[in-house]
């Protein structure tokens, strides 16, 4: 059995999602949190790690979750530095790398596998300046072979220092899932998580939203999301008063529901939420 997780990840299969947070921490929480949500769906998963990073990640997987060493000797589980991966002779070859996705996800069907989760951590690509042009169209062809084929799961894990935002803002687009520098505080406390679902954006949380978190939630709302909020709650497992409030904020923001899970739905029909104009659940229940 596997331990409870520390982190939750609200990133799906069928999705290529961006993460560009601020601080290591950050990225290292959700690329654990990333592997783990993979072995919990019966994907292969695959890590590219940075290249001094491979020892410590899998150590901190094996610390937290007891699966580890079962799924590393069985090839369920495969961790190796990026750099070997993307430019193994030193050029990026961005047809190549796109037939060796295609080929590891065509394995891991064969070998009975539910689909395939992949986490690269793209720092290598700093050597490809000004060229990046090249890993832009990559980015967006992988983004075109999942719109068809929902086995299969992708976060690419940028450094948002190193870049620079200019930069991240031409390669977020060619993602469906951004999981922005502003929202790694709520992976910090308790066990929820957030991503941005383009292009609308629509705010995911994950996880469970409750006392424990909500000012820090209310908090990132107050300083980066302004007007009518759009919401896709469905895979929040548990959420009390204090967490929905803090997604009113103190003004009542208007809140669109795209879709809601059940602990949601009670709590909306509890306070009397299901029947505020202000508040519109727009998925049938």
């Amino acid at each position: 059995m596997a331990n409870r997780p520390n982190s939750a990840v609200a990133i799906r299969p069928g999705e290529h999602a961006c993460c560009r947070s601020a601080h290591a921490d950050d990225r290292h929480r959700l690329a654990l949190a990333f592997v783990r949500a993979g072995l919990d769906r019966g994907h292969r998963v695959g890590y590219f790690s940075g290249q001094d990073d491979t020892s410590r990640f899998v150590a901190d997987l094996t610390a937290t979750d007891d699966r580890i060493d079962d799924a590393l000797k069985r090839g369920q589980l495969e961790v190796s530095p990026a750099p070997g991966e993307y430019v193994p002779d030193g050029t990026f070859d961005r047809a190549r790398m796109r037939d060796a996705l295609r080929d590891k996800h065509a394995r891991a069907l064969e070998d009975g596998y539910s689909g395939l989760s992949m986490a690269a951590d793209m720092s290598w690509a700093l050597g490809l300046a000004p060229r990046l042009d090249h890993l832009v169209k990559y980015e967006r062809e992988v983004t075109r072979m999942m719109e068809s084929d929902a086995r299969l799961a992708f976060l690419c894990i940028y450094d948002h220092a190193r870049f620079g935002a200019a930069t991240l803002a031409v390669l977020v687009e060619s993602h469906g899932v951004d999981v922005s520098p502003e929202l790694a505080q709520i992976g910090r406390v308790g066990y929820l998580a957030a991503s941005r679902v383009l292009p609308g954006p629509t705010l995911r949380l994950c996880g469970e939203l409750d006392f424990g978190c909500a000012q820090t939630v209310a908090e990132m709302l107050r300083a980066h999301y302004h007007g009518t909020l759009r919401l896709d709650l469905a895979e929040l497992e548990y959420v009390d008063v204090a967490g929905l409030r803090a997604l009113r904020g103190t003004n009542g923001q208007r809140l669109m529901i795209t879709s809601a899970s059940e602990p949601v739905r009670r709590l909306l029909r509890l306070l009397g939420w299901d029947t505020d104009p202000a508040i519109e659940l727009t998925e049938a229940a």
